[in-house]
């Protein structure tokens, strides 16, 4: 009876449930913890795909062939590395507006162009690597092996994460988190699926067909979110952009060399050590790297949850509440933190043993490293996302540029003292730390100075 009471209500009540389901849709999108049941899927999703993936190509392919995977995946990054901080500053910017927009649905002219522009730029940039990747194999000038045309794949999917920051970046700077969680969960479950069929017997070209396929869906959705968020191309867009571009890029000095250097800082031992022709230290570093990207994720699931309050704290010049959300993210992280560590240190023998199908890779030394990676991760992540998010580019580059120094000069004892790997990453992992140590400061420095601004306005 309840079932037919529903069904035969009257024609003038159901544009009030419209309304009422409008509403909720509309408090569900901008709900934290949907938000942050979101970014836990998603980081479940991704942790449970890189490790099986590893699982099976190790053994489906072999050790050295992985290794061709990890060095391409880090060329990939270079091609990342062109955004040179472009989206960091651009999410600033448009989040500025937004915040000082209260609550106006229209998005200014310039701010549409911009992101049209950058976008348009990004997705160039991905294609013409991988047609340059594509020629290069073609002609041999580049020998990937038996894999050539999956190993192409593989990259034209990871660099197809360019364009997605732009993308993000823009969804999000006008409260779409979700929205954009949402996407990307639909990406990473598709992927998921098709690692478990390798399982299955899925090949390895089909797979990286599979990959990318996601990739241009998941791309094509946002597209499809951002023009709902206002963010529409019109006639004359394109060149008014790039105008606008022009003249931003004279002002993100900070944000190149911020960009950069925590580029260098993150990967540079895959090139160091590739020019030792050692493929167990590469696969040593990339499992350290896997554990640590993979811990970042966790983090950012508090941090990127708190970073639309922390934001409104700051252009509102609220330090007790910037304080206390910060916090908040920090406490979430420490579950992952702690959890990776108990892992890692009673478990990570057996665990990267059965992987990596060699029991000597991954040292008892390099275990603590990752351990202490893991912690000063956490420092790093939480500060990082916040300072950037309310535009904190030259004080981090500061910092940034620091840590790199003391990078390259371990990297120069290393081969003037003929260091072991275990030496090296001791060094890294101390230099590492330090830089997180710094950037706790700088956060510390915002919300003093805010606590000042307060007081004198009292005063």
């Amino acid at each position: 009876m309840a079932l037919f009471a529903l069904s035969s209500s009257s024609p003038k009540d159901r544009p009030a449930r419209r309304g009422s389901a409008r509403a909720r849709l509309e408090r569900s999108l901008h709900s934290p913890l949907v938000l942050f049941t979101l970014k836990g899927l998603n980081f479940s999703f991704t942790a449970i795909t890189n490790f099986v993936l590893t699982f099976v190509l190790v053994r489906a392919i072999g050790l050295d062939s992985y290794a061709v995977i990890a060095s391409l995946l880090a060329i990939a990054a270079l091609v990342l590395q062109m955004d040179l901080g472009v989206t960091g500053l651009t999410f600033f910017q448009l989040r500025s507006h937004y915040l000082a927009e209260a609550g106006k649905n229209d998005i200014k002219q310039d701010d549409r162009d911009l992101v049209t522009a950058i976008v348009t730029i990004y997705f160039a940039v991905s294609i013409l690597s991988v047609v340059i990747l594509g020629a290069a194999v073609a002609a041999g000038l580049v020998r990937i092996g038996p894999y050539s045309v999956a190993y192409v794949l593989i990259f034209a999917g990871a660099v197809s994460a360019l364009p997605r920051m732009a993308l993000r970046v823009a969804i999000n700077a006008r409260d779409g988190f979700v929205w954009s969680e949402i996407i990307d969960l639909g990406r990473r479950s598709a992927i998921l699926c098709a690692t478990v069929a390798m399982l299955l017997g899925l090949s390895f070209t089909s797979y990286s067909l599979l990959n990318l396929s996601a990739w241009v869906l998941s791309i094509a959705a946002l597209m499809r979110a951002a023009h709902t968020h206002g963010f529409s191309t019109g006639r004359g867009a394109l060149p008014r952009g790039l105008r606008l571009l022009r003249r931003e890029v004279r002002g993100i000095r900070a944000t190149v060399l911020l960009s950069l250097a925590d580029f260098v800082i993150a990967v540079f031992p895959y090139y160091f050590l590739a020019a030792t022709r050692d493929a167990a230290a590469i696969v040593a570093f990339d499992m350290l790297y896997k554990v640590t990207r993979f811990a970042v994720m966790g983090y950012l699931i508090g941090a990127e949850t708190a970073l639309p309050h922390q934001t409104r704290a700051v252009h509102n010049g609220d330090a007790k509440a910037l304080t206390r959300i910060t916090a908040r993210a920090f406490l979430v992280g420490l579950l992952p933190m702690v959890s990776g560590i108990i892992a890692i240190g009673l478990f990570g023998e057996r665990v990267f043993a059965i992987i990596l199908n060699h029991n000597e890779i991954i040292s008892p030394v390099m275990r603590l490293v990752i351990c202490a990676m893991l912690a000063f991760g956490l420092i790093q992540t939480t500060c990082q996302i916040v300072l950037i998010g309310v535009g904190k580019f030259e004080e981090l580059a500061r910092r940034a540029s620091i840590t790199f120094t003391g990078m390259i000069l371990i990297s120069a004892a290393m081969v003037l003292f003929h260091w072991s790997l275990d030496a090296f990453m001791i060094g890294y992992v101390i230099i590492y730390g330090a830089g997180s140590v710094l950037y706790a400061e700088c956060l510390y420095a915002l919300v003093q100075s805010l606590r000042s601004k307060n007081q004198h306005v009292e005063a």
